[in-house]
């Protein structure tokens, strides 16, 4: 039931949705997302091979400098073993060396210097006191004495010394140089005495700095070289911590070969360890750097895939919204348009395509649905101003008007003077209304007739009403429709100023407004609900406000849309009502 309910739920929502959110949504859940997880899972597996191989890369450097740190182990073992069992070196250590052995040992030492990289100083001493030394740099007259007593008293035949200060001197300059030293016992004869030590000193940061990768000038990687016991003989970092923690690592790792890389973590950083052994010494090379730098690329290229698809998306979107969205709310809208009644076609520019043919046809079928309206209704119109005509036709308008004429002329002989007046203007307005044939008359015809009504209007409401005309001269040749004014004028006496006792005034009012002519009539009556008016001229059925909405009705089927009649009023406050014709001179 729930799964039901879920499934209609969703379905709704759906449904609901506008076409341009139903669109947006298959193109995220059927186009993007699908780009976007095949593109993450293909980068994984090309970043994964790409991994490997640079690893692969990076470890085969990593041996080809390996190699290059067991030449320098196997050199510097050769060349102080040969200086150990040098004659003229161990005449020096015995203190019965001649001046030739000065000579000999010296150019044997400068040779082996030269052949060791990186050498600093190759040195002979003896209860820690330097005999003799040579190379690039000269030692302060004691060595080391951690490392000599160690060779002379523990009988140690040999020992690397990881990398310590050493001071050197030429002169007055003294420097402390950071180096590893190779250590190798004088043996005296063959009674295994110790005679003395020789002793090569190794520039470490200048040795190591032949092994660290650098970008630029500044180092990528960090650079240890351990001992076959885990200690560290020669680095390029201080952290003690990463330290540690690879040596701990690489003896937990199944190690398979003499080289390869495992992963490690200080804190919230991550780091890459590759390693290499260092010949049959048991040394081994580790290089150690973090993981961004090896993923660096491969996350730009997901990220830049990632935007690629979101551009190509937008783009896409955009597309469809001109293309397809914006048409389809443009319809819809024209389609309420429409629905309120609205009946007129529009000219815009459409594709030419599917949704341009359907925004064509519609503004056709909208323009031909209004010529069927007009039609229908000019008809209706016709048929009623046909029944109208045929009622006043079964009359006798000459027997009306000889009638009129007759009262007329009794009231004259009668001495009545004042209803002689009276039936002469009713006369002239039922021949204004009752004449056949013209649904135009000329304004100066318009205000002859209007003069009569006001003038019989003016006898039923006495001093209660004042009627003015502001019409300029110049429109009197002008044509408008019959039957226009006076039921404005009716309608203001009538609803506006029927209850008023003194200070009643209308005034008829028509002014020309570039190509129209606008006819205004206005009172100081107590106005009513515009907005129910409107309402009324809006229902073609009612009964109430019949005159205005027939006005209104006239003006729009001759002239059109713009064209018909405006109203405004505040209860209380009167009210001004407005018909808009087109000017029309008068052949």
């Amino acid at each position: 039931m729930r799964k039901m309910i879920g499934n209609i739920s969703w379905k709704k929502i759906i449904k609901n949705l506008s076409i341009r959110q139903k669109m947006l949504l298959a193109l995220t859940l059927c186009v993007i997302l699908p780009i976007i997880l095949l593109g993450i899972i293909t980068t994984t597996r090309v970043l994964r091979l790409s991994e490997q191989n640079q690893y692969e890369i990076q470890i085969n450097q990593l041996t080809k400098s390996g190699k290059d740190i067991e030449k320098l182990y196997d050199t510097v073992v050769q060349e102080i073993s040969a200086l150990a069992g040098d004659r003229s070196i161990q005449a020096i250590a015995a203190g019965n060396a001649s001046v030739m052995d000065f000579k000999n040992a010296a150019k044997s030492m400068l040779e082996a210097s030269e052949k060791i990289n990186s050498c600093s100083s190759i040195a002979l001493s003896k209860n820690g006191q330097v005999l003799f030394q040579r190379g690039p740099l000269y030692m302060d007259e004691r060595e080391n004495l951690d490392f000599t007593r160690q060779i002379e008293e523990e009988k140690v035949p040999y020992l690397w010394a990881a990398e310590h200060p050493v001071t050197f001197k030429r002169g007055i300059n003294v420097s402390t140089l950071s180096q590893l030293s190779y250590y190798m016992t004088i043996m005296k004869g063959l009674t295994l005495e110790n005679e003395g030590v020789i002793s090569v000193h190794i520039n470490a940061p200048e040795f190591i700095g032949q092994f660290s990768p650098y970008q630029g000038e500044n180092m990528i990687a960090d650079v240890f070289i351990f001992d076959k016991q885990g200690e560290v003989l020669v680095e390029n970092s201080n952290n003690e911590e990463l330290k540690n923690l690879c040596w701990e690592e690489f003896l937990n790792q199944e190690q398979d070969g003499d080289s390869g890389y495992f992963p490690v973590k200080t804190g919230n950083e991550g780091y890459i360890v590759l390693y290499a052994k260092c010949g049959s010494g048991g040394w081994y090379l580790f290089q150690v750097e973090k993981k961004l730098s090896i993923y660096n690329t491969q996350i730009i290229f997901i990220v830049i895939a990632v935007l690629l698809c979101v551009v190509f998306g937008f783009v896409y979107s955009m597309i469809q919204n001109r293309t397809i969205i914006m048409p389809l709310h443009h319809l819809s809208n024209r389609i309420d348009v429409v629905k309120s009644g609205v009946l007129e076609k529009r000219d815009y520019e459409t594709a030419h395509d599917e949704m341009g043919n359907v925004e064509k046809g519609f503004e056709d079928m909208v323009s031909h649905i209004n010529e069927l309206i007009n039609q229908v209704y000019i008809q209706t119109i016709k048929t009623q101003d046909a029944e109208r005509e045929m009622l006043l036709a079964k009359m006798n308008p000459h027997f009306l008007y000889n009638s009129l004429d007759s009262m007329h002329w009794l009231a004259i002989r009668n001495k009545d003077y004042e209803v002689s007046e009276q039936l002469e203007a009713l006369a002239d307005v039922y021949r204004h209304i009752l004449r056949f044939g013209e649904g135009m008359i000329s304004v100066q015809d318009d205000m002859e007739f209007i003069d009569n009504y006001l003038f019989l209007l003016d006898f039923q409401m006495g001093d209660r009403v004042e009627f003015r005309n502001d019409i300029p001269e110049e429109l009197h040749c002008y044509l408008i429709p019959k039957l226009i004014t006076q039921p404005l004028v009716e309608n203001a006496v009538q609803h506006g100023l029927r209850d008023v006792n003194t200070g009643g005034k209308v005034k008829i009012r028509m002014r020309r407004q570039q190509g129209d002519l606008v006819i205004t009539v206005l009172d100081n009556g107590v106005g009513c609900d515009v907005e129910k008016i409107r309402n009324l001229l809006k229902d073609k059925e009612g009964k109430e406000a019949f005159a205005l909405r027939n006005i209104d009705e006239r003006v729009w089927l001759r002239y059109g849309e713009g064209y018909g009649l405006k109203m405004y009023s505040k209860e209380g406050k009167g009210c001004i009502v407005q018909v808009k014709v087109k000017l029309e001179a008068k052949v």
